[in-house]
């Protein structure tokens, strides 16, 4: 799934016991201090991007990363190994819990080529004059990074023609709600695996691949 709102959609389904997988979540905790990522965003960057309890600077390192492609392609070249990493792991975890169904929630679904390996594409979406206004208020930017946000990514217009399902988030929270109660109904059903013997057949090769992927987590490779 593809979301321009994607917390409050996220909440729905989690609310509605749907699998999620948060890309924008997992991303932030990668590049918690002395992790891999974070250690390659210092060392491209320098101690500018830091704040002044160790952490990253978001803010600081946003201004940089969304003017400047180069410094876009850096960041994700030290961040998506492990963000991909992480969401892999998550979605065994679920699989081994044998769930039906997991959503991957992400901004960047085409972009980061992973919308090769889904079933279903849905985008949940605002136009790019309401999606400016919304990054202001949400992060207290100036209307110039805004626009440099919104235009790193793919044209939604794109988006929408690539999409299975579309789901338009301009209206009222409550008419959301009702579009995406009826995407979890038409599709996103919460549940178990399907048939046990599959399940059965899978669970210890899935086993084994998430207990190497925690492994390494665990080691901060």
């Amino acid at each position: 799934m593809y979301s321009r709102s994607h917390s409050t959609v996220t909440r729905q389904l989690r609310e509605a016991d749907v699998a999620v997988v948060d890309a924008d979540e997992i991303a932030r905790a990668v590049v918690a201090p002395g992790l891999p990522a974070f250690r390659r965003i210092v060392a491209a960057f320098g101690p500018d991007v830091l704040a002044p309890d160790g952490t990253l600077d978001r803010k600081a390192l946003a201004a940089r990363v969304f003017a400047d492609p180069a410094a876009r392609a850096t960041i994700n070249k030290a961040t998506h190994p492990y963000i991909r990493l992480e969401m892999l792991r998550q979605m065994l975890s679920h699989f081994l819990c044998a769930k039906r169904v997991v959503v991957l929630d992400t901004p960047l679904l085409f972009e980061s080529g992973i919308a090769n390996y889904v079933n279903l594409i849905v985008v949940v979406y605002v136009s790019p004059p309401v999606q400016k206004q919304r990054l202001i208020a949400r992060d207290l930017i100036e209307p110039l990074a805004a626009q440099q946000r919104i235009d790193s990514q793919m044209n939604i217009e794109k988006k929408k023609q690539l999409a299975n399902v579309v789901i338009d988030n301009e209206g009222s929270l409550a008419d959301t709600r009702v579009r995406v109660d009826l995407l979890i109904e038409q599709h996103l059903s919460p549940g178990l695996f399907p048939t046990a013997v599959a399940w059965t057949l899978l669970f210890w090769p899935g086993l084994f691949a998430y207990s190497g992927l925690s492994l390494f987590k665990w080691l901060k490779l």
